[in-house]
């Protein structure tokens, strides 16, 4: 192989191997900031988040006060949601 070559090889799998080193530093550190995050988290919640429990329930009866959508429109897409759901 003449020396050019073999240089020119050299350099590339040098370049590959520091690449690929930053790479997997960048995500382990990226994974490692993200653990930390979601165990603060844990150990601070925070209180003004409604949760799951807080929130209203939603029932098929519920419809909002809405004076924009007329109660047309509202029957026209629970018929086609209803179709829809008929043929799947």
């Amino acid at each position: 192989m003449q020396p050019e070559v073999a240089n020119a090889l050299a350099e590339a799998a040098n370049l590959f191997l520091v690449g690929m080193v930053v790479v997997f530093l960048f995500l382990s550190m990226l994974i490692g900031a993200i653990t930390l995050i979601a165990w603060i988290n844990k150990l601070i919640p925070d209180e003004s988040i409604n949760t799951i429990e807080n929130q209203p329930k939603f029932t098929h009866n519920t419809l909002p006060n809405n004076p924009s959508v007329s109660p047309k429109i509202v029957a026209v897409i629970s018929a086609a949601i209803f179709q829809h759901r008929q043929s799947h």
